[in-house]
């Protein structure tokens, strides 16, 4: 805790001096203060050294946050409509957020990924698919990993904050320990929004305040690549400034390393994406929560009935595509 401690402290000093630290922490915008803003209440300058964790839900978890303070966190974009109206409502209340992204998705939209980065918010990683570690086998959940940080840096043109966060909120014992090798912070959540259970915004709404209301304080859940969150944002915001919640944005000592053998999978990934008609980008994902449930993609065919005997040939060499790692599939010659 120490260690949090001694952070907190000059990170308090930066939000009254306005000055970037000697890490290169983004300055404090002047909108961060204003009584008529949401803003920032102070900017924790986390040291990921050892591969730490943040989170209360954590067993032997950081807590930083005081009183009053939420984290304001977004995973598995960049999504470009709703990423664009999520930047949009961060800026009128002048606050910074966190965004976890999907490798596979910060290469079908590298323009989106700098332009979170442009705003001055962390980008950090959500592993290349959002595949479930819990069941991959060491090796597969090291690619996982992996290229998911290959992947969103070499969309950002810029290293990325060393934070992770499992898909699911699911670690696995084994990539914990791997994370702690490559010291990258894993962060858990407080306050889930579940707005992937619905499209009604005033649903979001009140499960995120419902939450707040009883702890006070916490990091907080949401999803760039869901229309609820992207329309329930402005009005959530909004009220947390009247009941005087305070926003605390977090950035990296350091910034992450990547391995080169990755580096050179995304950028050959990403070339094949920018030369595509289609990008994934433009596309709506569901990574369904229950267990044991296949991931649905909506590009992926499925076999129709009644389907001529070619046409069911083509679909099934589709599916059994379906069923390799994307990266292996853009890989192909």
């Amino acid at each position: 805790m120490r260690r949090v401690e001694a952070l907190v402290v000059g990170c308090v000093c930066l939000l009254l001096c306005g000055g970037p630290t000697a890490h290169g922490a983004p300055p404090v915008e002047a909108c961060a203060t204003s009584a008529d803003k949401l803003g920032l209440s102070r900017i924790v300058e986390v040291d990921t050294a050892g591969g730490p964790l943040f989170g209360r839900v954590a067993s032997g978890g950081y807590d930083f946050l005081a009183d009053g303070e939420v984290v304001l966190t977004f995973d598995d974009g960049p999504l470009r409509p709703y990423t664009r109206a999520v930047l949009k409502a961060l800026a009128q209340h002048c606050t910074k957020a966190t965004f976890f992204m999907v490798g596979r998705m910060a290469v079908a939209d590298p323009a989106m990924v700098r332009e979170v980065a442009s705003q001055g918010h962390t980008v950090a990683s959500h592993t290349w698919s959002h595949a479930k570690l819990q069941g991959l086998a060491a090796d597969k959940a090291k690619d996982e990993i992996e290229l998911g940080f290959s992947a969103v840096a070499q969309a950002l043109g810029a290293p990325m904050a060393p934070f992770f966060r499992f898909p699911y909120l699911r670690p696995s014992p084994a990539s914990v320990d791997y994370l702690k090798t490559r010291n990258v912070a894993s962060f858990t959540i407080d306050v889930d929004s579940r707005d992937f259970r619905t499209r009604d915004a005033a649903a979001v709404e009140k499960t995120v305040l419902t939450q707040l209301a009883g702890r006070r304080k916490g990091i907080i859940l949401f999803h760039d690549i869901q229309p609820s969150t992207a329309h329930a944002l402005p009005s959530i915001l909004e009220e947390l400034k009247k009941r005087g919640l305070k926003v605390v944005h977090i950035v990296p000592k350091e910034t992450a390393a990547t391995l080169a053998e990755y580096d050179a999978q995304a950028a050959k990934i990403i070339a094949q994406k920018m030369a595509a008609k289609d990008p994934l980008a433009s596309r709506a994902l569901t990574w369904p929560q229950s267990s044991g449930d296949p991931e649905r993609l909506p590009w992926a065919v499925h076999k129709a009935a009644g389907a001529p005997a070619q046409q069911q040939a083509t679909t099934e060499a589709t599916n059994k595509r379906a069923t390799v790692p994307w990266y292996k599939q853009w890989l192909v010659p």
